[in-house]
């Protein structure tokens, strides 16, 4: 009799641990019409079909619409309007739902404006879609991206640009919207111009090895040099000043390394980071020819247009050695990440809970 229990408790407790293994990972979304989306996932565990719903509330509490009940792990739905941004939530037949949206925003006059949601923690779990947005400069949108943004209730505004790129390209946002724009500008020498460095390496006309050596002295700076900037993006977001945007001029550089700061303290492993990083290279790509990017490029400098390819890519590409190299410069001088994020950023061990709590989800 005892052991006749003791096999119907382990089969009790192995059901358990199944039930609590299963779930929905890696899922990804792209749209691919105005109201089309594919949707890939891979179920693990004992879950064998998801319901998938969709709304237009990134955290799910409203508008909760079932879209498809399917055992398939890419699948094609359809939901919402053209023009809304959607969400959806994959619940498995056992374990725990999942959220996912697209990850880069449908904007013509901005072509990497784009959501941190999904990334998965060292703990296990996930940064919440709808809070932080990274991308390059607004000052080109169109009125139809402003009205796609009015809807994602954005409550503060920080921009890296210099007064000079400031002045070249005017900031522009939702005219009506109740939205703190903060001027944090990371990139002026003392006497206020921008990339007066670069501009003058470039009259040289530099070996790309040089002008990657140069991108990697660049990136240090911004995490040295621009903490203090960076540090109050971290003040808006610990008074839960959200949802909230950065931007710099590409969304690149500048806006690269305070997304490896933000997820790197909500503990994403650096592979995560650096992949993030990374889609910059293949965003700009894609829009290479558009308006916007033909824009942004002007506004570089003469000397820009005047580079071979391969220089250009040394200094356009999203090189996760870049960033890299400064990770390892950060843990160099101060001993850790965390270290450096405590005495550099000022986000005390304290704060950074309380950001996981603000900004993560299981």
């Amino acid at each position: 009799m005892s052991a006749k229990l003791s096999r119907a408790a382990l089969s009790i407790l192995f059901a358990t641990c199944s039930l609590a293994n299963a779930e929905v990972t890696h899922p990804t979304c792209t749209q691919t019409t105005p109201t089309e989306y594919k949707l890939s996932y891979t179920l693990t565990g004992d879950s064998h079909h998801v319901e998938i719903f969709a709304t237009s509330d990134s955290t799910g509490n409203t508008g909760l619409q079932s879209v498809l009940k399917t055992s398939n792990t890419t699948v094609t739905v359809h939901a919402g309007k053209p023009g809304q941004r959607i969400y959806f939530f994959l619940k498995p037949d056992h374990g725990q739902q999942r959220e996912v949206s697209i990850r880069r925003l449908p904007l013509d006059g901005t072509p990497n404006f784009r959501d941190l949601g999904g990334y998965e923690t060292t703990d296990g779990r996930f940064v919440r879609w709808g809070v932080l947005y990274r991308s390059g400069v607004l000052s080109y949108l169109t009125e139809q991206d402003l009205t796609y943004l009015s809807q994602l209730d954005v409550r503060v505004v920080c921009d890296f640009r210099t007064h000079q790129e400031n002045a070249a390209a005017p900031e522009k946002y939702v005219a009506d919207a109740s939205v703190d724009r903060i001027s944090l500008p990371i990139g002026e020498d003392n006497n206020g111009n921008t990339n007066a460095g670069m501009q003058s390496l470039l009259a040289a006309n530099p070996t790309p090895d040089q002008l990657r050596g140069w991108m990697t002295k660049v990136y240090r700076d911004f995490a040295f040099k621009a903490a203090p900037e960076y540090a109050k993006v971290f003040a808006q977001l610990e008074d839960d000043h959200l949802p909230l945007l950065y931007h710099c001029s590409a969304g690149k550089d500048r806006t690269g390394v305070f997304s490896a700061l933000v997820l790197l303290t909500l503990g994403v492993p650096e592979e995560t980071v650096l992949n993030d990083y990374s889609l910059t290279t293949n965003y700009l790509r894609d829009a290479e020819n558009s308006e916007a990017n033909r824009k942004m490029m002007a506004s570089s400098g003469a000397a820009f247009s005047h580079l071979s390819p391969e220089q250009r890519n040394a200094l356009m590409a999203a090189d996760p050695q870049y960033l890299r190299s400064t990770l390892r410069a950060i843990e160099e001088k101060y001993g850790s990440f965390d270290a450096y994020r405590r005495e550099a950023l000022h986000v005390s061990d304290a704060n950074a809970e309380k950001l996981k709590s603000r900004l993560l989800t299981r």
